[in-house]
């Protein structure tokens, strides 16, 4: 009983102390997709603020998307850490979980080809970006599930 105890309060001081490892403030992270020249993982910004363009800046680079050529977009978020059920509910108990926000766009690059990005937001951002794209992309199909959270 006392080493199942030392287990509970073990991985409750772990999870925490450990430092989260998501994106903070107006960070994105590029987590992959079909983009040309960009890295997975690789941090950078959204710069939402040309009426024509999505612009993700990173390291000194740009990726533009015209935000004609956004065809979908779906947020989504998960558990930053998979615990299992009973350490899950010992932490529920004392701190809330943190979880990890996502962004997925569907476009159309300059060869008409389709392209798809996935990026780590900020917790604040989906709503934000969220609205911008829906306002902006005006060609998105008919009838399309603009924007999912689940």
């Amino acid at each position: 009983m006392k080493k199942f105890i030392a287990f509970c309060l073990l991985l409750i001081t772990v999870s925490v102390t450990l430092p989260a490892f998501a994106v903070e403030g107006s960070q994105v992270r590029y987590l992959g997709g079909t983009a040309q020249g960009v890295n997975a993982g690789v941090i950078g910004r959204l710069n939402t603020t040309p009426e024509s363009e999505l612009i993700f800046e990173y390291s000194g680079n740009k990726l533009a998307i015209p935000y004609d050529s956004i065809r979908s977009f779906q947020s989504s978020e998960e558990v930053a850490r998979h615990l299992g059920v009973l350490p899950a509910m010992i932490v529920g108990m004392f701190k809330k979980r943190q979880r990890q926000h996502f962004f997925r766009i569907e476009y159309r690059d300059s060869n008409n080809v389709m392209q798809a990005l996935v990026l780590e937001v900020p917790k604040h951002m989906p709503r934000t970006l969220q609205a911008v794209l829906e306002t902006r992309s005006r060609n998105l199909p008919a009838g399309s599930a603009r924007a999912n959270r689940d």
